[in-house]
């Protein structure tokens, strides 16, 4: 069996793409092991049921923002994973801080999802959360997570362009431009089984509940909590009302953050720059998400409990095999447990490019043009519902997933969040979409000059 790095991407047209300073971010950690390789390959053949010798493949390596990933091969030709770490992007990405919460949160997570589904994970060999004296590999060395490998493809390797279904509306698809089958409706079963796992493994999720909302955490005795949130340490959260106000507090600073960073600052009228107005504009739409969220929340759900998330379950991190069923869910570092209208949405849904109708008199999500796969997504969740139907399988609300994922709800709370954090409280998409919704009888562009007024600016030129 070929090592599983094969299927990697190629390193250096890898790091090619990347700008200097994060390539550097990368390769210095190379580096930094390098003469080290066989104290690791000694390790993981110390912690191997039969001790095999090992040897770590170190030119195809492949990282994301937070760790760098190297295949462990062992002499019988199977294979564990070892992460490590990387350094600090920012003093406020990928901090020493952060990297615990996320390694730490992983751990609990995949102890979870083994412990309480038949999700296929991989299984927690060791970790090393933090550099310190303790690290069973050395002082200097950084925290690192060793565990099983998973063989699998994904579903684009399948011929199944899955971006395609979340970019396009039904009405695109057929055998044309937005057809993810590419004309070829054997591939339809391999489709059908790929979403009707994603259903299962939803439909799963939902039954992992806490009365809190945050990341997990794990003591020494196996005992999982919820404590604050992997990514920024806020939470936990005791309402789905209090998530969501500081959700929106976050794309509030987003938008002024992504606003300082554009134009020139070239003086569009007296008073008001380029720079103003871009920044005014991703206001105007943070106000606008926080104005369609609030009223959303369901008391009924607010106090919980709260199911668990995955939080990153794009396609890349979904291993299948030829007949498209999931044999391996990988990276669940962004993985915790979110309000019921933040869960209702898979980040599957959510890849390719964001979709929207264009027709301005439509003020309803479920009036507007769909991605195609949320409907054949939905229909593959009411099916893995009815059959697997459980005591607990609710919110208090007794909203069903199916109808949570078709809501209103779950298209501001889940879909567009997404895109909100994506394209920084982006005026033309995001931010038609949502006024579209709200139904305000001005159009955007007036309603936008209505708020440049209201927060004290001059009135600022629509583009």
């Amino acid at each position: 069996m070929p090592p599983i790095s094969d299927n990697w991407p190629d390193v250096q047209a890898s790091l090619d793409v990347l700008e200097p300073e994060y390539a550097e971010r990368v390769t210095s950690m190379l580096d930094f092991l390098q003469p080290h390789f066989t104290l690791i390959a000694n390790y993981a053949t110390s912690l191997h049921p039969q001790r095999l010798a090992c040897h770590l493949i170190t030119d195809h390596y492949t990282w994301g923002q937070s760790f760098t990933v190297f295949e462990v091969l062992f002499s019988n030709d199977t294979s564990w994973i070892i992460r490590f770490g990387m350094r600090p992007m920012d003093a406020y990405f990928n901090t020493a801080a952060q990297l615990e919460r996320k390694i730490l949160n992983e751990v609990a997570a995949l102890h979870l999802v083994r412990q309480r589904t038949t999700i296929p994970v991989p299984e927690i060999i060791a970790f090393h959360p933090i550099p310190s004296p303790s690290n069973p590999l050395g002082s200097d060395f950084p925290a690192f997570v060793l565990m099983t490998a998973i063989t699998g493809t994904t579903i684009e390797d399948c011929g199944i362009a899955i971006h395609e279904l979340s970019t396009h509306s039904a009405t695109d698809c057929g055998g044309k431009a937005g057809d993810p089958l590419g004309g070829d409706e054997s591939k339809r079963p391999i489709l059908q089984r790929y979403l009707r796992d994603i259903a299962d493994i939803h439909v799963q999720l939902s039954r992992i509940t806490f009365d809190r909302i945050g990341s997990f955490v794990i003591d020494d005795q196996g005992h999982v909590s919820v404590g604050p949130g992997a990514d920024f340490g806020l939470g936990p959260f005791e309402s789905a009302k209090e998530y969501f106000a500081i959700q929106a507090e976050a794309y509030e600073k987003l938008a002024i953050a992504a606003g300082l960073d554009e134009e020139s600052g070239d003086v569009i009228e007296e008073g008001i720059t380029n720079t103003d107005g871009a920044q005014l504009k991703r206001r105007f739409v943070a106000s606008l998400w926080r104005a369609a969220m609030m009223p959303l929340v369901d008391e009924r759900d607010d106090r919980g409990p709260f199911p668990m998330r995955h939080g990153d379950l794009h396609s890349e991190n979904i291993l299948v095999d030829a007949t498209g069923h999931i044999v391996g869910v990988l990276d669940w570092d962004c993985a915790g447990t979110v309000p019921w209208e933040a869960f209702a949405v898979p980040t599957f849904e959510v890849s390719g490019h964001f979709t929207d109708a264009e027709s301005a008199d439509r003020k309803s999500p479920q009036r507007q043009e769909r991605p195609v796969v949320h409907d054949a997504f939905n229909r593959e969740l009411a099916a893995a519902e009815a059959k697997g139907a459980v005591a607990g399988n609710k919110p208090p609300s007794g909203r069903t997933l199916a109808a949570l994922h078709n809501s209103d709800a779950g298209h501001v709370g889940a879909y567009l969040a997404y895109w909100m954090y994506s394209l920084a409280c982006d005026y033309e998409q995001t931010g038609r979409a949502l006024h579209r919704m709200l139904g305000s009888g001005d159009d955007i562009d007036q309603a936008f000059q209505k708020f440049a007024r209201e927060v004290g600016a001059a009135p600022v030129e629509v583009h």
